[in-house]
């Protein structure tokens, strides 16, 4: 996650919820790429028991393979992964190479690189995509996606990346993993990021940015797609704050962002996810992965935990360990992002 001190405001749930039913009749007349993702919740039980899945036992060895604390298994070898800094050669290739293993062992319908370019300071890299073709909506696309690399600050030469942002990488991974033997109605994509913390903050052409104009070039329909980044750090007690970042309301295009952050809030309440506070951020914030899908009309959102502006104070430097996590914060986080993720793509009604 790249850091900026400007501060930013919530935005109201009542007027959210008014700006949306607004967006819903306009979108019954305007066609909008990204508007038909917004369907009503539904309890779903293969939902419900991917939800409870959700422990520290499953999320805690890819986070700690990530960030050095474990040895990984990279292509049959042991490696210790001390770094993930974008331009660390060996490192990154290995980490690239650990999601890509790990995504190949689940079962997908597909998993590839896709390498970009660099230029200047950016070093060339590779995003690693996984898939799950949809059904009846194959062309339309949700996309759940996390940046693998991090960013040593000065003095530090290394910096172990655990919640920034081995935390989201492991997230997608665990969708993944348990999404693999469902069924959907749209196609889901599982996406590592490269290139998110050294990429300048605009116009970024590198790892997501890569990704999103080489997505619109092509035509696809994203119709949803959520950057998870940072979402295991937060010292306060239940019930925990949780941040969605989307555009403020007249720079999103059909409401389209809020309406995502109206179906997680629904899954949070549906699925009594009960420990968490989920607040939304209209100011455009576009410093993640995010960002590169609205410079290129796709909708989208930031998850991340809360209170970012102040900043998790172990980011970019040696301290940002697995031992600085609060596991049942960072389980509840992403018991709603699956939930969300499910939703969004369609699952079918088991």
């Amino acid at each position: 996650m790249r850091q900026t001190h400007m501060r930013q405001t919530h935005g109201g749930t009542g007027m959210r919820r008014t700006a949306l039913m607004i967006a819903l009749f306009v979108a019954a007349f305007i066609c909008v790429p990204g508007s038909s993702a917004i369907a009503e919740i539904t309890y779903n039980s293969d939902v419900a028991t991917m939800i409870s899945g959700v422990t520290q036992a499953e999320l805690e060895p890819v986070v700690e393979d990530l960030s050095g604390e474990t040895t990984a298994t990279i292509g049959g070898d042991s490696y210790t992964i001390l770094t993930r800094g974008s331009s660390s050669g060996e490192p990154i290739d290995m980490a690239e190479q650990y999601v890509f293993e790990q995504l190949g062992s689940y079962g997908l319908d597909s998993v590839a690189y896709q390498s970009y370019p660099g230029k200047g300071a950016v070093d060339p890299g590779r995003n690693i995509i996984g898939q799950i073709n949809g059904t009846t909506k194959a062309s339309e696309i949700v996309l759940v996606g996390a940046h693998l690399d991090d960013r040593p600050w000065y003095p530090a030469t290394v910096a172990p990346g655990a919640d920034d942002n081995a935390s989201g990488v492991s997230a997608v991974l665990y969708l993944a993993r348990e999404f693999a033997d469902k069924t959907f109605e749209r196609t889901i994509r599982f996406v590592a990021f490269g290139s998110e913390e050294n990429a300048p903050w605009t116009s970024n052409k590198y790892g997501s940015g890569y990704y999103a104009d080489q997505a619109e070039a092509a035509g696809e329909n994203i119709v949803a797609m959520i950057s998870a980044d940072a979402l295991a750090y937060n010292e306060n007690d239940a019930p925990w704050g949780v941040e969605m970042h989307t555009r403020k309301a007249n720079k999103d295009p059909n409401g389209g962002d809020a309406a995502i952050v109206t179906e997680w809030e629904d899954v949070i309440s549906t699925y009594s996810i009960s420990d968490l506070d989920p607040v939304q951020y209209a100011q455009s914030m576009d410093l993640s992965d995010h960002g590169a899908f609205w410079d290129n009309g796709y909708h989208a959102v930031l998850l991340i935990e809360e209170s970012w502006l102040e900043g998790n104070p172990n980011w970019h430097t040696a301290d940002d360990t697995v031992d600085t996590f609060n596991w049942s914060y960072y389980e509840q986080v992403i018991k709603s992002l699956v939930g969300l993720a499910a939703h969004l793509a369609g699952i079918a009604t088991p």
